[in-house]
């Protein structure tokens, strides 16, 4: 089994951190929220309800599937601390 280290350290992970980049993320954020309230105006017009019952699907689904990536998350950190405690065990021996 492959180690999570050498895992980690093979993905070349890239991680969100510039400021650009999180400019860049607001401005989509702003769009989709226009966008949002667009759709909705129109169908509370048409469909009445229909909105809210679609926010309260999604907005749950995805509270889900942030929890799912929390977790995995999670899981990773733990795997990783109980490597480098093997590996620390393992060179006090």
């Amino acid at each position: 089994m492959r180690s999570m280290l050498e895992y980690l350290f093979s993905s070349e992970l890239i991680f969100p951190g510039s400021w650009t980049e999180e400019y860049h993320l607001g401005r989509e954020l702003e769009e989709i929220t226009k966008l949002r309230n667009q759709v909705r105006e129109l169908l509370e017009q048409e469909y009445p309800g229909l909105w809210e019952a679609y926010q309260e699907k999604t907005q749950a689904l995805q509270n889900r599937d942030c929890q799912a990536e929390f977790e995995r998350g999670f899981l990773i950190a733990a795997k990783l601390m109980l490597e480098v405690f093997h590996r620390i065990s393992e060179e006090g021996e």
